[in-house]
């Protein structure tokens, strides 16, 4: 229904607009920018969030004589956004101009409809964010009443062109997208006992650019406040500070998972959300805290995850996580986490090295990759216990030619901030993340996801009514054998070797 009900506004603003509308030419952006950001300083670990797209200035003035009238008391202006190969577009207006009564979309090749949006809208440095929308071309519109033309204005325009595709469709060895061949699906049997950690994580796009994960959670008065957490160094920040993009340009994904093992059909990208409010910073645990504009909607079937900030750590667990911003993967320990101090180098909004606070783990079935960043680690019971901050995992080969006889060999460690770090501290905004985690002020110190049973985990089935259904389905014994017969994909970025600082 979502998916038709954006086909009926696309139809409708295409069927409005002038035959003789502006179109913009946008080439490729001469960069030699990585989309994967880097640091190679020995004896570090690395784990840079993923660099998706990149800003391009543009010129646009909006005419006079370039508005159509709608016949019903208002205008349409429109511009057509060409680019070369863009993998999406979105924009950053600064200062726009829109008079009571304007509104502004922006309209994606494949009908994905942003907006409307007013001068309300703006954050507090004036700044208007419109999400991405997938594709090479876009359409940007204008509505204004006829007699409020002249007082219509955008301001300085940056677009953001996708260098790397965010929904799924980039070409890889296993299942779908750019992530390496050593990963797990969610929707394969290792993510059958994780429903909840995976219905909580989401892909977040910040500042239409950078990407990396994150995991809602429930508070003690388990009322659905959309609270997320991530990683700092993804780059969070508050609107007059420069340093990185503002809680109003995340965008968060859920659901975008494939529905069988290893296939290409996934869940449509539509179950997304705008915008966010900044709520805590912590530098030494990487850990970030924000409140999404709105809930997820029920038919999002997302959960608000529990979490556990005692200090005690777990002797097997799983991550899930969106590598290089592909569809959702789950990665699993068999050994217990160990508490130290890791130095982990640049990477998104680092500058230097960082101490992080941090839960060393190595993985014994899958990985995770830059685009992992600020997503979970979870004990047996599905509680939260730390973000992804940096590492030095990644798929190797260890096998016959072509794969066939092949076993996935796992190379490195990675390292999550501590969430009972976190916990207690006022971090850089001052207030502790215990005052939003706990808000009725209960003393606890660990929490169940919303809706589940005090005292343990769900049932490792999916839970009643299959709300908490890890989106699976097992996988036979011939696509097994096809999975151990893959080629196990390098990554073609350099990553260095993590060691803990007691």
């Amino acid at each position: 229904m979502r998916s038709l009900a954006l086909l009926t506004a696309a139809l409708c603003l295409l069927g409005s607009a002038q035959a003789a509308a502006l179109s913009l030419d946008i080439p490729r952006p001469d960069t030699a920018e990585s989309l994967h950001d880097e640091a190679t300083p020995s004896g570090l670990a690395v784990q840079p969030v993923l660099r998706a797209g990149v800003p391009v200035p543009l010129e646009v003035d909006v005419q006079a004589s370039d508005w159509h009238s709608a016949g019903d008391g208002t205008a349409v202006w429109s511009l057509t956004l060409n680019s070369a190969d863009a993998s999406f577009l979105g924009l950053r207006l600064n200062a726009p101009q829109l008079p009571e009564g304007a509104e502004l979309r922006l309209l994606g090749e494949d009908g994905q409809l942003r907006g409307p949006y007013a001068n309300e809208h703006r954050n507090s440095r004036g700044q208007l964010w419109i999400p991405v929308v997938h594709g090479d071309s876009a359409e940007l519109e204008l509505r204004a009443p006829s007699a409020a033309t002249s007082e219509v204005q955008l301001g300085a325009v940056e677009l953001h062109y996708g260098l790397h595709p965010l929904d799924g469709t980039a070409p890889a060895t296993k299942a779908q997208g750019d992530a390496g061949g050593c990963h797990n699906d969610v929707a394969c049997p290792q993510g059958t006992d994780w429903p909840r950690a995976i219905r909580s994580t989401a892909l977040l796009i910040i500042g239409n650019q950078l990407v990396c994960n994150g995991v809602l959670l429930n508070n003690t008065r388990d009322d659905g406040d959309p609270l997320v957490i991530t990683a700092d160094h993804c780059g969070i920040r508050a609107d007059d500070d420069a340093d990185g993009f503002p809680a109003e340009s995340v965008t968060a994904v859920f659901n975008f998972q494939a529905e069988q093992c290893d296939s290409t059909r996934r869940v449509a990208q539509a179950d997304d959300i705008e915008g966010a409010e900044l709520l805590f910073r912590h530098r030494s645990s990487d850990t970030t805290l924000i409140r999404l504009d709105r809930a997820p909607p029920a038919d999002f079937n997302a959960r608000y995850a529990g979490w556990d900030a005692s200090g005690n750590g777990a002797a097997s667990g799983s991550g899930v996580h969106h590598p290089s911003g592909d569809l959702k993967k789950i990665s699993l320990f068999e050994q217990p986490l160990s508490a130290g101090r890791v130095t982990i180098s640049d990477g998104g909004t680092r500058t230097g090295s960082q101490e992080v606070e941090a839960w060393r783990v190595d993985w014994a079935d899958g990985v995770t990759e830059p685009g992992s960043s600020g997503s979970g680690i979870w004990n047996p019971q599905q509680q939260l216990l730390g973000v992804l901050s940096g590492g030095s995992s990644q798929c190797g080969t260890d096998g016959l030619l072509l794969g066939i006889g092949a076993q996935p060999e796992i190379q490195g460690p990675d390292f999550y901030g501590r969430l009972a770090v976190a916990f207690d501290s006022p971090g850089e905004l001052g207030t502790p993340l215990r005052s939003f985690l706990d808000p009725a002020a209960s003393g606890a110190r660990s929490l169940n996801a919303r809706g589940a049973a005090a005292g343990g985990p769900g049932p490792s089935n999916g839970g009643a009514g299959g709300s908490d259904s890890g989106g699976g389905g097992a996988a036979g014994f011939l696509s097994l054998l096809l999975l151990g017969a893959a080629a196990w994909r390098h990554r073609t970025y350099r990553r260095s070797s993590g060691d803990v600082k007691q």
